[in-house]
């Protein structure tokens, strides 16, 4: 055994030398440690004179780390509130970003958006005035907000420690009551006010686009928890007069109420109204790969007829006996920044595994069907589609979606190959050619009958005279 050697050492973590008694004896000297090391396992290194203790180094840091873990490890609430990533949000970075109003943190403080504050103060002093119901006060509010504050934190992305609990609070109760007031006045259950700026169209508009935005949300639950607290019975519910205020600005979908706590927050409720009657079983949802199908100009020359679907089902686009349904849909100016936002929702999905992709496979799908303005043009002409942008720019709008999303699964995997087969069936096409070239009118079907008729004679004349010439 040899003898212990002491060595003077500099140590910045020596409040957790208590455990390291079986390896070392320490004894502090004007600021340095005197450090007994002996055989018990422990490694000398020498350099400039310079002294790493490596195998008690390591047992340090592993207990410091043991140490966060008990503090920080606990199971996290599901993060639902993003910032847009980079490769999503260079294509075109103004559909992500709020022009009146911010909601939650992200935007919050924004000179640009500072107008509004006023406005949602003046909906909470009006709030608070009616007093819809005794539990209706501002200090019930806060303290009810605050008493899940860290959960509503939890929600997003980031952690906004620059902002006090306070702040957080005070943010989360103003944005919260001015959005179930906008709600109430949209729905004719309060009083508009002549004189409110909020009631401009421009305005209006401007706040549909600004809060079905992924950066500019506050979660679900601070909105039904401040609307149970001033909700009269028999009054409309709060997916109701949701669904209502943005019913013209999403493709004009009917409301269904899924259940309580399903939803994150606007967006992904407007997600779940748009995927709310997807029909998985009816076009089984498949690793994706990455196949394409034609489009539509081209699966009409291969013989496949498009036919109307059924209202308020945009995603339920089915395929069967050469038949494609597509349902109505209505794209308007806001359609890119709308369908853009819901994409990235889909894409910043923690759960990559069990999550859905049903907005961005949609989008998939309207890339690979519409390559023209004819394509657009003949969907109008079937009135599957109204859009309010010209048939090159709705075009454009399709094609430009789904830059760099990327899929666990895709919904229309079953569809994508019943199509491929069938346009890789040469009766079809033949068929199809034969109907437009010979077919397209009643007199071409009349001269071939005529053809037909003439051609049976012929034969029939043929044979009687075969058959004279030889029994005569």
């Amino acid at each position: 055994m040899g003898a212990s050697k002491q060595f003077v050492v500099h140590i910045d973590i020596a409040d957790n030398l208590d455990s390291e008694r079986e390896f070392m004896m320490m004894k502090k000297v004007n600021n340095y440690w005197l450090i007994n090391i002996g055989d018990t396992g422990g490694h000398e290194i020498a350099e400039n004179n310079n002294v790493i203790v490596n195998g008690n180094r390591d047992k340090l840091l592993a207990s410091s780390i043991e140490g966060k873990l008990r503090k920080e490890s606990s199971l996290p609430t599901r993060r639902s509130i993003f910032r847009i990533p980079n490769l999503l949000r260079k294509h075109n970075e103004k559909v992500f970003v709020p022009n009146l109003v911010s909601i939650g943190p992200f935007h919050h403080g924004k000179k640009n958006l500072q107008a509004m504050q006023e406005t949602k103060l003046w909906y909470l002093h009006l709030l608070l005035e009616r007093k819809p119901t005794p539990d209706t006060n501002l200090e019930y509010f806060v303290k009810v907000i605050r008493s899940t504050e860290q959960y509503y934190r939890n929600c997003y992305e980031e952690k906004f420690d620059d902002l006090s609990s306070d702040q957080f609070v005070e943010m989360m109760v103003l944005d919260g009551c001015f959005l179930i007031e906008l709600f109430k006045v949209y729905a004719g259950e309060l009083t508009q006010d002549k004189d409110d700026p909020v009631w401009a169209k421009w305005v209006i508009l401007a706040l549909l686009n600004d809060l079905l935005l992924l950066e500019n949300q506050i979660p679900w639950r601070v909105l039904e928890c401040l609307f149970d607290i001033t909700w009269i019975s028999g009054r409309r519910t709060l997916p109701d007069l949701a669904l209502n205020f943005f019913y013209s600005w999403t493709f004009e979908m009917s409301p269904e109420i899924d259940g309580v706590g399903k939803n994150l927050h606007l967006l992904d409720f407007i997600r779940n109204c748009l995927i709310r009657s997807f029909d998985e079983n009816a076009e089984n949802t498949k690793s994706f790969s990455w196949q394409s199908i034609p489009s539509v100009t081209e699966l009409l020359q291969a013989g496949v007829k498009f036919k109307r679907g059924k209202d308020n089902d945009m995603l339920n686009v089915t395929f069967k006996d050469g038949v494609m349904e597509i349902p109505p849909i209505r794209v308007q100016e806001n359609g890119e920044s709308l369908f853009r936002n819901l994409i990235a929702f889909e894409q910043c999905e923690p759960n990559i595994i069990n999550s859905t992709t049903h907005i961005s496979s949609y989008a998939f799908l309207m890339d690979n069907l519409i390559n023209s303005s004819k394509d657009i043009e003949f969907l109008v002409e079937k009135e599957i589609m109204q859009t309010f942008l010209s048939s090159e720019d709705t075009a454009s709008f399709f094609n430009r979606l789904n830059n760099d999303a990327e899929f666990s699964s895709f919904s229309y995997g079953e569809l994508f190959e019943k199509v491929t087969q069938y346009h890789q069936g040469r009766w079809h096409r033949w068929q199809t050619i034969l109907g437009r070239d010979y077919f397209s009118n009643p007199w071409s079907i009349i001269s071939f009958v005529a053809a037909l008729v003439i051609l049976a004679l012929t034969f029939i004349q043929t044979v009687y005279s075969i058959l004279s010439y030889k029994f005569k």
